[in-house]
């Protein structure tokens, strides 16, 4: 019998080894970017919807305004282009034009886990139908607790949800 010859390691099994830490490190970095990417995506949804639940609440705090008289409410004359419009008439300061905002204890709530940092707003208008007819309108905007805005009004970071809803009154 003759003997096996003995040949000095040449090193495949640990190039195969590297490569497999190689592959792996690769794929774990795609895992954690997909997760990152699906915070992500999940956080602008939670912003959006609390952002339109505080819209939700400032279109039913002018509509209750108006319906049942309840909260003292200036519903702008008809004018073109509309109030609600120019983004300027919804500046605090922007006088007779400037929006109803709501208070703290308006939005609170034993359910709500959030305070929103910039209060929700409304405004109503009357508007023409035709016919002599007229409706008002009542637009609202609410605010993510993350929202951010330039010294201009424009969104920089967070969420901002406007809504808007018709009325008929029967008077």
């Amino acid at each position: 019998m003759r003997p096996i010859p003995s040949h000095p390691p040449r090193g495949v099994v640990l190039i195969v080894v590297l490569v497999m830490l190689v592959v792996i490190g690769l794929a774990s970095v795609g895992t954690m970017r997909q997760s990152l990417s699906s915070d992500t995506v999940t956080q602008n949804l939670r912003s959006e919807a609390l952002a339109h639940e505080a819209a939700q609440i400032a279109l039913r705090h002018c509509e209750a305004g108006i319906v049942r008289t309840t909260v003292p409410l200036d519903i702008k004359a008809y004018q073109a282009p509309a109030h609600w419009d120019n983004r300027n008439n919804w500046d605090a300061a922007a006088g007779t034009s400037a929006p109803v905002t709501l208070t703290r204890e308006d939005v609170a709530s034993a359910e709500a886990s959030f305070t929103p940092t910039r209060l929700p707003q409304c405004m109503a208008e009357y508007s023409s139908v035709g016919n002599g007819q007229s409706v008002v309108i009542v637009t609202a905007r609410g605010f993510s607790p993350d929202h951010e805005a330039n010294n201009t009004g424009e969104t920089i970071r967070g969420s901002v949800v406007w809504l808007q809803s018709t009325l008929r009154i029967q008077r």
